[in-house]
């Protein structure tokens, strides 16, 4: 593990060719060159966001860093933070994916980016350049001073950074003042943004579900002794006795779903509609199964229509007969659980921003 108090501003450079003559005129030298995959978490109630606290995964062709910055003292482009890197194994990546979220942490954004880093080095500092270009959004560099003696001024390191940064002002570089999670985050959110008025969110999970449906099906046929058939059961065709619907609610009173993403997907809805917005699920699987699912699982339905398919394929144009338009609506379909919170927790932390 390394510990080292970092303090750095970020600036657009849409054009590096000048930057890049400038940083070899001042003598600085190229440490490292290649390909970043940076991984964001927050907490499910975005507080890692709002305080622009960072933990972070980091993956590069060689090795994947785990990294914690603590929260921000306030919001400037500058900020001098305490930086702790662990180095480790590749091959453990989803372990700390499962760590994290046992912890409470989830999956925010991912940058991906290719990044040359100069450097110059002094007795008590480190001067880096980072020239970015992000995919999808274009060309950054970070200017970072680097301090490793516990008993720093953050005054004087403020001082030193702009000392440093203004070696580069003929450049006249505009400041970018978020940090690159949030940047992708807007650019994501404005992907998935409807095009007319906002009025909710349009889900569907199908290629979740099907797993739990299939084995509520086997259990469906065996209280009716196999007398019938998968198209049947999704059409709700056949009538259940007393008995037998007792069966099957004591089949979900004790139906246990196993993944967490799928929990955290329905706390993540609540927070929606706290922001006034209606949620629409559209589903191929059977009216009973989604029904008690929703309804006895989670004891409360967060979803205000439930629409059910039939297997028509033309999703868009089954939901006009119920008038909802889907550019109305952020559209989340096609996405494993663990993309889809994402998503969820971009809209949440990009909504009210975005509407004002």
């Amino acid at each position: 593990m390394s510990k080292r108090i970092e303090t750095e501003k970020k600036y657009f450079c849409a054009n590096n060719e000048e930057l890049i003559e400038l940083v070899n005129a001042l003598k600085f030298k190229l440490i490292s060159s290649g390909v970043e995959n940076d991984e964001y978490f927050t907490d499910i109630n975005s507080e890692y966001i709002r305080s622009r606290t960072c933990l972070r995964i980091r993956k590069t062709n060689d090795e994947m860093q785990v990294t914690f910055k603590g929260k921000s003292k306030d919001f400037h482009n500058a900020f001098c933070k305490l930086e702790s890197n662990y180095s480790v194994s590749k091959e453990s990546y989803d372990d700390f994916i499962n760590l994290f979220s046992n912890l409470g942490y989830y999956t925010y954004t991912i940058v991906n980016k290719t990044r040359s880093t100069y450097q110059i080095k002094d007795k008590k500092y480190s001067y880096s350049i980072m020239v970015d270009t992000i995919e999808d959004l274009g060309g950054f560099v970070e200017f970072e001073l680097i301090c490793e003696d516990d008993n720093y001024d953050e005054y004087e390191l403020r001082n030193k950074l702009n000392d440093f940064i203004n070696k580069f002002s003929e450049l006249n570089l505009e400041e970018a003042t978020l940090p690159y999670r949030d940047f992708v985050a807007l650019k994501m959110y404005n992907e998935y943004k409807p095009k007319k008025e906002i009025k909710g969110i349009h889900l569907n999970i199908d290629s979740f579900l099907k797993k739990y449906e299939k084995d509520f099906y086997n259990y469906y046929k065996l209280i009716l002794k196999g007398k019938i058939n998968l198209q049947a059961f999704r059409e709700d065709v056949y009538n259940v006795s007393e008995e037998n619907k007792k069966k099957l609610d004591n089949y979900f009173d004790n139906l246990k779903i196993q993944d967490s993403k799928f929990i955290i997907l329905f706390e993540l809805l609540k927070q929606i509609k706290e922001k006034g917005l209606d949620i629409v699920l559209t589903t191929n699987c059977s009216k009973s199964f989604i029904n008690n699912l929703l309804l006895k699982v989670f004891k409360k339905n967060v979803v205000d229509r439930i629409i059910y398919l039939n297997n028509n394929k033309a999703i868009y144009n089954e939901l006009k007969k119920y008038n909802i338009d889907l550019n109305n609506y952020f559209n989340i379909s096609k996405l494993d659980l663990k993309n889809t919170n994402s998503l969820l927790l971009v809209i949440i932390n990009n909504f009210d921003i975005t509407s004002k």
